[in-house]
């Protein structure tokens, strides 16, 4: 019979193909030969919380910190799994626990570790005022966190909840792929413009970095001509080829993993200190089941290191 030593190894070429479930298999095999090995609950935890088995992940990070309790890794993993099941506070809690049995072992925290403590907490304070659970209820919010008074306040409040209606509405009749697309509100100063200028297609703006950079220059270009008091673009990740924000570290795990198929939402509106307010969020699509086409929570997430587009209001 094979050594705990040798199924680990199988089981962590599978996790580098992510082929999960044979890597979990693998490791379940491992952990029969060598119950004691905190190693082995910790990378069967990795796994399981892949294949969206978060309980699970979770018992088995806590099984690897009955067995080490001074070892970080172990606390990593049951945050992660507390991270997914939107225990922000507790998961925190959690990874900075790691960081300090890093400290006290003497090589400090890992980056990667040190970029989950920064993002959840940034990710954290967002939620904590904003806990909207609809698109429209998001949108509304941040234009009233804007700071906008009067006639403009309304038109962007209309604007808010046009838009929120018009993506609701592409999912519900085409689902997670849909061609993205970018709406303005022209200023109240600005001059009469064609309907198809306000709402631009964006097909090809997200499969290269050439292709992107040109649509990007353009769109700020329409929003300097109109004068936007806001912006909002509706992206089916699905569409994004370039740039894939959530592949880059400390993508929120209540957010999915590089499977999860969803919508971003980013809304730039225009502030009355000639600033910009940018939010960004990122809703779940449901695929198959009786939720199929089905918009799930907006997540607030940071605009600066996961929007999928940069500032369009400058």
């Amino acid at each position: 019979m094979a050594s705990a030593a040798t199924f680990k190894d199988q089981g962590n070429e599978e996790f580098k193909k992510e082929n999960f479930l044979k890597a979990a298999a693998l490791y379940t095999q491992a952990i029969k030969a060598d119950p004691e090995n905190a190693v082995l609950y910790s990378n069967r935890s990795a796994a399981l919380l892949k294949l969206n088995k978060v309980t699970k992940a979770l018992e088995d990070a806590d099984a690897a910190i009955k067995l080490r309790p001074e070892w970080e890794k172990g606390y990593f993993r049951k945050a992660a799994a507390l991270e997914v099941l939107d225990k922000l506070q507790e998961a925190l809690d959690v990874y900075q626990t790691a960081a300090k049995l890093a400290e006290a072992e003497g090589g400090g925290p890992s980056k990667e570790l040190a970029i989950k403590i920064r993002t959840l907490s940034k990710l954290h304070k967002i939620k904590a005022t904003h806990k909207e659970d609809t698109l429209v209820e998001a949108l509304l919010a941040a234009v009233a966190a804007a700071g906008i008074t009067g006639g403009n306040l309304a038109a962007l409040n209309e604007f808010a909840k046009d838009m929120a209606g018009h993506a609701e509405g592409n999912v519900r009749d085409q689902g997670h792929d849909f061609p993205p697309s970018v709406h303005f509100l022209p200023g109240s100063g600005a001059a009469a413009h064609e309907e198809k200028e306000r709402h631009v297609m964006a097909n090809l703006a997200f499969t290269a970095p050439e292709v992107y950079a040109e649509f990007v220059t353009g769109m700020r270009g329409t929003a300097e001509r109109m004068a936007a008091a806001a912006v909002l673009a509706i992206i089916p990740k699905a569409t994004v080829a370039y740039p894939q924000t959530w592949s880059r570290k400390g993508w929120p795990a209540a957010c999915g993993g590089p499977r999860q198929q969803g919508l971003f939402v980013q809304l730039d509106v225009r502030t009355g200190a000639g600033g910009c307010s940018r939010h960004t969020w990122f809703m779940p699509i449901a695929t198959e089941g009786k939720d199929a086409k089905t918009l799930g929570k907006p997540t607030p997430v940071s605009a600066e290191e996961f929007g999928p587009l940069p500032p369009l209001i400058k």
